[in-house]
C-alpha cells in the first residue's frame, strides 16, 4: 500500500497542490542584502547591535581580568614554594645539597631550609636529610664554632617573585653543619654592597 492510497480523496488533491509549492528566494533580495550591510542596517530586535556586541566584550574582558587577579592574588597570598637544588651550601665539597623556600606574596619568607639530596631527585624529598630549618623569623646557631664558613648564592629567583634577583647567604662548619641560611634581594641600582636579610 502507497501513502497515495491512504489518504482520503479531498486530501489528495491539498497534498498534491502543497508538494507543487517552491519556495525560492527573489533575484534582488541577496543585493539588498548586501547593501544593507554596508549601510550598517540591521534588524530591529533580531541581532545586537554593534554597542551591545562592544558592552557583551568589556564584560567579558573585565571578568576574564577579574578572575586571573583573583586566582594570582590567592596564590600569593597562600604562598610561593621554590626547591632550588644542587649546590654545595654545607661545605662538604660536593654539589648535592638544595633549598626550599617558602614565601608568602614573593616576599616575606615563610621557611628557608637547608637540604641534602640523599636520592638524587633534586628536590626535597622523604628520603633527603635537612641540615637547617627555620621559619619567619632569622635564627643563628652558634657562631663561636671554630671553622664557621660563609657562602653567597647570587643572583637566582630564590623567592618566587619573578626577577633573578635573590642571593642566598650561608654560614656554616664543613662537611655538613649549617648554622645560618638568610635569603637577600639585590637591588642593582642600590650603591651600598650590604642588602638587608629576609
Amino acid at each position: 500500500m502507497t501513502q497515495d492510497q491512504e489518504l482520503p480523496e479531498e486530501l489528495k488533491r491539498l497534498d498534491a497542490s502543497l508538494r507543487s509549492v517552491q519556495f525560492r528566494p527573489r533575484a534582488s533580495l541577496l543585493p539588498e542584502v548586501q547593501g544593507r550591510l554596508r549601510r550598517g542596517e540591521s534588524s530591529e530586535g533580531v541581532a545586537p547591535s554593534r554597542r551591545d556586541w562592544f558592552v557583551l566584550r568589556a564584560i567579558a574582558a573585565v571578568l576574564v581580568v577579574g578572575v586571573g587577579v583573583a586566582l594570582w592574588v590567592g596564590q600569593r597570598s597562600r604562598g610561593i614554594t621554590m626547591d632550588r637544588c644542587c649546590y654545595d651550601l654545607d661545605g662538604g665539597g660536593t654539589t648535592d645539597d638544595g633549598v626550599l623556600v617558602v614565601t608568602r606574596g614573593g616576599q616575606a619568607v615563610r621557611r628557608i631550609a637547608v637540604y641534602e639530596d640523599r636520592d638524587g631527585s633534586k628536590s626535597l624529598t622523604a628520603g633527603d636529610v635537612v641540615r637547617f630549618d627555620r621559619g619567619p623569623e632569622l635564627t643563628v646557631g652558634d657562631t663561636t664554632v671554630p671553622g664557621l664558613v660563609t657562602t653567597r648564592h647570587c643572583c637566582l629567583d630564590y623567592d618566587g617573585g619573578g626577577p633573578d634577583d635573590d642571593g642566598l647567604l650561608v654560614m656554616g662548619v664543613p662537611p655538613d653543619r649549617v648554622m645560618m641560611v638568610a635569603l637577600y634581594e639585590v637591588h642593582p641600582r642600590q650603591p651600598s654592597p650590604h642588602y638587608p636579610l629576609r
